[in-house]
């Protein structure tokens, strides 16, 4: 016949059920923060990669001084300019889908 638990032992059972989830929930949030630093990393090196390529930038106080005189514009047309590059790679892909059609 099983031991019947004290009502002291059921609430120690379950404190101690609580630090595990408690543990558990800080794990788990550790590793999300972790993820997203990484994904952070990552595209701050890509983004920069780009400016340093198609700016040929050496330094940061370079990147800093293009990067201001181009915030005005691009805050005020980056929609323009993102669909501008949509429009254009369509057209590009238009041409070349005639081109080989006449062929």
């Amino acid at each position: 016949m099983p031991k019947k638990r004290t009502d002291e032992e059921i609430l120690q059972e379950l404190e101690e059920k609580i630090e595990k989830m408690r543990a558990k929930k800080q794990q788990v949030g550790a590793r999300k923060k972790e993820k997203e630093r990484k994904e952070r990393t990552r595209r701050l090196i890509q983004v920069g990669a780009i400016f340093e390529k198609y700016f040929e930038i050496q330094s940061e106080e370079e990147a800093e001084k293009i990067a201001k005189a181009l915030q005005a514009y691009v805050g005020k047309n980056k929609e323009k300019i993102l669909h501008h590059d949509v429009v254009v790679t369509q057209k590009k892909k238009t041409i070349q889908e005639a081109a080989s059609a006449k062929e």
